[in-house]
C-alpha cells in the first residue's frame, strides 16, 4: 500500500494587518473556537495521512502552543503525528525564508518518512479536501506532479492576488495571477501532489536554480520542462486573504447552507480541546444567527456575530456583525458594529466602535477600550 506523507505550507505574503502582527494566520482564530489551520489539519486526519509536517514560516509561538503534539487531530502517533518545521536560520530575512529553504533545514523529515507520495497544502485557503481522493487521481494518471484547482465564475470579486491556471488536455500550461479582470478562472488552490523521488529533485534544482526561489517559482518555471497535470475541486473553498475576507467568510458561515458545506457528519473538524463551563444566557440576553463558545456569558444583544470562549458581554450592550475573541469583555451598554475585539481585550470607556464590513475595526488583544 502506498505511503502518504502531509506537509501544511505557511510560506505567504498572506497578513491580516494587526490582526497577525504576533500570530500567523494559520493560528489566528476562526468560528469562536477553532484555528484556522485546524481545517486542513483535519483534511489530512480524515484522509488517514497521519504523519504531517507543519512548514513554519514565522512567529511560531502559538502554533507551538496550539498544535502541541498533535494528539486532538486523531493522528496515530505510532506512525506520524505532526511535526513542527521552523527554519531558525533564514527566520528574519525575508527573501531567503521560504518553503524550498524550510524543506531543505528540515529534509530529514522527508527522507526518514520513505513515503511514495507527499500532499502540500496551505492553511490560508480553507477546503473539506479528501486528500485519499487527490492521491488516487494521481496515481492513475500517472502524474509525477498534480496540481489542485477549482472553476469559479467569481474571480472578479474573489480569489484576488492568488495563482490561476491555464489548462490544456488536463495539464498545466501556465500560471499567472488573478488580478479580478475576469469572472470564469481555474484558481489554483496551491495544494500539489508530488512524487517523493520528484519533489526531492525540485528542491535540489530549486536551490541550483536561485536561491531566492519558493515552490511557486519553481514550478512557474518547469512548466516547459515537465507536465504537471490537474485535479479539479468541486466542493466549499474560501482565500482567508485579508482580514476584510477574514470577517466576510466568518460570519458567512452563520448561514446554515454555507456551514453544512464544511461541518459535516463524516468529516470531523478537530480542534484542541478546553475545559470550559456551559454558556450562561443571563436575564437581558438576546442572541439571534451567531456562534458562541462555551464559557461566554451573554446579558446583551448578540446578532450575526461570533462570540468565543468566556467572553462577557454586559447588560444592554449590542454586538453586531462583529467577532470577539477569547476572555474579551464587553461593557454595560456598549455598541459594537463590524468590529474585531482580540483576546483578553476590555471595552469599557469608549464603548461606541463601529467599522465597516470592508474595514473592519480592530481592538488589539489585552487592550483596555
Amino acid at each position: 500500500m502506498a505511503k502518504t506523507i502531509g506537509l501544511i505550507n505557511l510560506h505567504s505574503n498572506i497578513s491580516f494587518k494587526a490582526l497577525t502582527e504576533r500570530r500567523p494566520v494559520a493560528s489566528v482564530s476562526f468560528l469562536g473556537r477553532y484555528g484556522i489551520i485546524d481545517f486542513v489539519l483535519s483534511n489530512f486526519s480524515n484522509s488517514d495521512i497521519d504523519s504531517v509536517g507543519v512548514l513554519i514560516q514565522e512567529k511560531p509561538r502559538s502554533l507551538f502552543r496550539h498544535l502541541g503534539f498533535g494528539n486532538e487531530w486523531n493522528f496515530n502517533r505510532k506512525s506520524g503525528g505532526v511535526t513542527l518545521m521552523y527554519n531558525e536560520k533564514y527566520a528574519n530575512n525575508v527573501r531567503y525564508n521560504h518553503d524550498i529553504n524550510n524543506m531543505v533545514e528540515n529534509i530529514s523529515f522527508i527522507k526518514k518518512s520513505k513515503a511514495d507520495y507527499v500532499v502540500i497544502a496551505p492553511a490560508h485557503i480553507i477546503t473539506i479536501m479528501d486528500f485519499e481522493d487527490l492521491v488516487k487521481a494521481h496515481q492513475e494518471s500517472g502524474a509525477e506532479i498534480t496540481m489542485v484547482y477549482q472553476h469559479i465564475d467569481n474571480a472578479d470579486s474573489s480569489f484576488i492576488g492568488s495563482d490561476y491556471l491555464k489548462i490544456n488536455n488536463g495539464k498545466v500550461e501556465e500560471i499567472k495571477i488573478n488580478k479580478g479582470n475576469k469572472e470564469e478562472r481555474d484558481i489554483s488552490l496551491e495544494t500539489y501532489v508530488f512524487n517523493y523521488d520528484v519533489l526531492l529533485d525540485i528542491i535540489n534544482y530549486a536551490t541550483d536554480l536561485s536561491s531566492f526561489y519558493d515552490l511557486k517559482d519553481t514550478l512557474t518555471y518547469l512548466i516547459d520542462e515537465r507536465d504537471i497535470y490537474t485535479y479539479q475541486y468541486q466542493g466549499y473553498a474560501r482565500c482567508f486573504n485579508s482580514v476584510e475576507n477574514y470577517l466576510k467568510y466568518s460570519l458567512e458561515l452563520l448561514d446554515d447552507h454555507v456551514y453544512s458545506q464544511i461541518f459535516k457528519s463524516n468529516w470531523p473538524i478537530f480542534t484542541r480541546t478546553n475545559d470550559t463551563p456551559p454558556t450562561k444566557y443571563k436575564e437581558h440576553a438576546v442572541v439571534n444567527q451567531s456562534f458562541v463558545a462555551n464559557g461566554a456569558v451573554i446579558d446583551g444583544k448578540v446578532e450575526h456575530s461570533i462570540i468565543g470562549r468566556e467572553v462577557e458581554i454586559g447588560e444592554g450592550a449590542t454586538v453586531i456583525n462583529s467577532i470577539i475573541f477569547t476572555g474579551s469583555k464587553i461593557a454595560n451598554g456598549a455598541y459594537l458594529e463590524n468590529v474585531i475585539v482580540d483576546k483578553d481585550a476590555i471595552i469599557k470607556n469608549i464603548t461606541n466602535l463601529i467599522g465597516t464590513k470592508s474595514n473592519p475595526l480592530y481592538v488589539r488583544e489585552g487592550d483596555v477600550v
